[in-house]
């Protein structure tokens, strides 16, 4: 491809200086723009100093692998706000946008499926890195818009390469759209989350309230962990994060496990929230009874502790 450039626009050493000067400003902001993607994307609830903490913090992981259920989730939900859900859709797809225009060059050449496997693999890897630090939620739906978003990025390079009549004028173009792109991502994040344009880490601060509810209760030695979904009269249904599960005398479907309960198996709940850099750990003890009431307050299921034997 670069031959073609070069026979198409034409060879002129008298620009050469300035297409190094532009060439400059478009790796730096490749630069800047790694660094405040990594920032949005991994550190976006939870700062970089929670990983030097090894207590609570997995319990901020879960991974959803079923194709668009977080999307179609995000825009039926009522307990969803819109602008929330639009934000995060919009937020996916537009975060990886500059990658696919910085990708498409540095691959351009190379064929365009290279692209898009760099793409793919690299959302796969912060979203494994999600998972492994316990940073948030691992979906393959992020996967999903992040990919689309990076193919915007490659389809606005291939529009711009094709507009422009030289080199110089090509890469200004990337230069100026990024230039653009940046600053409105900027105002946008300011408006919706102006904590995410913050570059400090300041030190994590773990609340734990009600801890001595579990007094006497080794939460290692759980049955079960996992969200709850769904409650009956004699029956929970828990979805569970594939490493959480420790027994294998339960019926399973998939990610979800039915569980029979009777006034004798002991049920803790665990809500955990972060705000900015704090991170709340709340515990409440519940009864056969009355855990259908956890599904119809607050608007994520709650993680769920379950004992099979009446001991603790």
């Amino acid at each position: 491809m670069n031959s073609e450039m070069n026979k198409r626009w034409g060879d002129n050493p008298g620009k050469a200086g300035a297409n190094r000067l532009w060439l400059v400003l478009f790796y730096a902001m490749f630069i800047a723009y790694a660094f405040m993607a990594i920032k949005v994307i991994l550190f976006k609830t939870i700062p970089l100093s929670a990983l030097f903490h090894s207590g609570i913090m997995s319990a901020l992981r879960s991974i959803h692998i079923i194709p668009f259920n977080t999307i179609i989730e995000f825009m039926t939900s009522e307990n969803i706000d819109m602008g929330r859900a639009l934000a995060n859709i919009g937020g996916n797809i537009a975060i990886f946008v500059p990658l696919g225009i910085f990708v498409a060059y540095a691959a351009r050449s190379k064929p365009l499926r290279f692209s898009f496997l760099c793409l793919l693999l690299t959302s796969f890897a912060f979203e494994v890195i999600q998972y492994v630090f316990a940073l948030g939620s691992s979906d393959i739906d992020d996967i999903l818009l992040n990919c689309a978003g990076g193919a915007i990025g490659v389809g606005v390079y291939k529009w711009l390469h094709k507009s422009t009549s030289s080199q110089n004028q090509f890469v200004m173009s990337l230069v100026g759209f990024l230039l653009v792109a940046g600053l409105s991502g900027g105002v946008v994040i300011r408006m919706v989350e102006p904590e995410l344009l913050s570059l400090t880490n300041s030190k994590v601060e773990y609340i734990y309230e009600n801890n001595e509810i579990m007094a006497g209760w080794n939460e290692a030695e759980a049955g079960l962990f996992g969200d709850l979904e769904a409650a009956e009269a004699n029956q929970i249904t828990m979805y569970m994060n594939p490493k959480s599960v420790r027994t294998t005398e339960k019926e399973t479907d998939k990610e979800y496990i039915h569980i029979q309960i009777d006034d004798a198996t002991k049920i803790f709940t665990r809500y955990i929230s972060s705000d900015k850099n704090t991170v709340i750990s709340k515990y409440e003890e519940v009864t056969s009874s009355d855990i259908s009431s956890l599904l119809e307050t607050g608007d994520r299921a709650p993680s769920v502790r379950v004992w099979l034997s009446a001991s603790g």
